[in-house]
């Protein structure tokens, strides 16, 4: 029965105060291509910052796509996946903000590292491709990656609303 009621649950569940929010969609055309920026905010709850200076690193997906909406369904015209990963070090007393491609950045504060974690821009599609002749939208979310965390901390990322810090889809209509 409580696994019934649990499977109910999730997914209609919310991070509330303690999810991510998008916001500020920016769209570049240039001589290279196409970009796309939006700007994020993490809000971490006590109880994922009190995990983070304890050692455990947190790690959010940033997914954004470029969707050309149809009748029936969208066609995502670009798809990309961004990942951080947020780390305290005790012995420096300093954040680590690791990025998917290798990349790491040290800073003194924990607004410092998320600022740096919340301004995205990439590259969408390259300049030869015509997106101009039909209607697109931006979309955009944060997932909160739950399988990064240790093992025995996972059940409790998965039931309570505290660790539920990942965003909904976020979408802007894209001016011709």
């Amino acid at each position: 029965m409580l696994s019934l009621i649990i499977a109910f649950w999730l997914p209609t569940a919310s991070g509330g105060d303690y999810s991510a929010k998008i916001g500020d969609p920016q769209w570049k055309t240039s001589e290279y291509g196409y970009s796309a920026g939006v700007q994020i905010e993490y809000r971490l709850s006590p109880t994922a910052k009190e995990a983070l200076h304890k050692g455990v690193p947190l790690t959010w997906r940033v997914v954004i796509e470029l969707r050309r909406p149809g009748r029936l369904w969208e066609e995502t015209v670009y798809s990309r996946e961004l990942r951080y990963t947020l780390q305290f070090h005790a012995l420096l007393n300093q954040y680590a903000v690791e990025t998917g491609n290798g990349g790491s950045e040290m800073f003194l504060t924990l607004s410092a590292a998320l600022a740096f974690m919340a301004s995205i821009s990439t590259d969408m599609a390259p300049a030869g491709e015509n997106l101009d002749a039909t209607p697109l939208q931006l979309a955009v979310k944060t997932r909160f990656d739950r399988e990064a965390l240790p093992i025995p901390l996972r059940p409790m990322a998965y039931l309570d609303h505290r660790w539920f810090l990942s965003s909904d889809w976020y979408l802007w209509s894209i001016p011709k």
